[in-house]
């Protein structure tokens, strides 16, 4: 039995321990229930609405002390990794709604009062997710070969290239050029405040982009020698992973979400429904790179983080050796 495999189970335990605290919270009245009814829930996405506090809550603490069970034997079941991954699964593909990206979009303009708990509830259903996907990862076998996948440079690069599609428009906006939008839409993004809040969404994602060539860049492994005080240390691995782990995950479910509406809407032939409106294309179509934008850079991460695990523990560093990076095979 691997260590990791139990330290990621009760990391999991714990995290399924604490949701069914939350649940008996709101089954006996508690503020903050997540699954409530409301037409908002309805259009940013919602699959989990219009439930009831106390049944819903209460089902909660069900699964959450179901969840620790199942957390604790995984390391000695390695067959249970099928429930962790269907848990992910859910956790990460079905809870969460737009909310949780338009929630993340709040906190870049300084807006924090304006996050819902709803919001709230998704990314802790997020981080569970992410739990439970690492257990059961830590759980199977590893029969894979160690070092870069083949495809780690190309998926990488498309990763660093879908936030330019999000943020062309979006830049267009900002410097008051109208561009795919109808009146209404055109109104609110071409006052001071409409246009700072463009200008910020188009600069995250390009900021983005480039921080995610760092994945397969040197620099995205020791910091280079230009840096005043940092320069020649070595990036800790958890600095690049966690944060992009985290972007993948919220871009994932928010394009799953995106991605569910569009197709409900062309199969019921209401594409001129307020949320996919013709003459509104630009406000919604370059949210539909969200999802490949999310997978790919899920997977770059993993690429990242695989290749960084394979790699000599860092030690103090050297001037005449550097980490290498993708593509290039250390001398035996």
């Amino acid at each position: 039995m691997r260590r990791d495999a139990k330290v990621w189970a009760a990391v999991a335990a714990g995290w399924s321990a604490a949701s069914a605290v939350a649940g008996l919270t709101w089954a006996i009245g508690g503020p903050g229930f997540p699954f409530g009814g409301g037409d908002r829930a309805t259009r940013m996405g919602a699959v989990l609405t219009g439930l009831q506090p106390g049944p819903a809550g209460a089902g909660i603490v069900a699964l959450g002390l179901a969840g620790i069970v199942v957390a604790l034997v995984l390391p000695h079941r390695p067959r249970l990794r099928v429930v962790g991954w269907l848990t992910a699964a859910v956790l990460l593909l079905v809870v969460p709604d737009g909310r949780l990206l338009l929630a993340v979009g709040e906190l870049l303009v300084g807006h924090g009062e304006r996050v819902e708990a709803a919001a709230v509830g998704q990314a802790w259903c997020s981080v569970g997710g992410v739990l439970w996907a690492g257990a059961a990862r830590a759980t199977g076998r590893r029969n894979s070969r160690p070092g870069d996948p083949a495809w780690a440079r190309r998926v990488t690069l498309a990763a660093a290239a879908c936030p330019l599609a999000y943020a062309a428009p979006r830049t267009l906006w900002a410097a008051g050029l109208t561009f795919g939008i109808d009146p209404a839409t055109t109104a609110m993004v071409s006052t001071p405040t409409g246009r700072t809040r463009e200008l910020v969404f188009a600069a995250a994602a390009v900021s983005g982009g480039l921080l995610t060539l760092g994945l397969i860049q040197p620099w995205g492994t020791q910091l280079p020698a230009w840096l005043p005080l940092l320069r020649g240390r070595r990036v800790p691995r958890w600095l690049a992973t966690v944060p992009a782990t985290a972007v993948a995950v919220v871009l994932t479910g928010a394009g799953v979400t995106m991605w569910r509406a569009l197709t409900a809407a062309a199969l019921t032939e209401s594409a001129g429904d307020i949320a996919f409106d013709r003459a509104n294309w630009a406000a919604w179509a370059g949210n539909l790179i969200w999802l490949p934008w999310g997978v790919t850079l899920g997977l770059a991460t993993w690429a990242y983080h695989r290749r960084r695990a394979t790699l000599a523990p860092a030690g103090p560093p050297r001037h005449n050796r550097s980490e290498p990076g993708l593509g290039q095979r250390r001398s035996m």
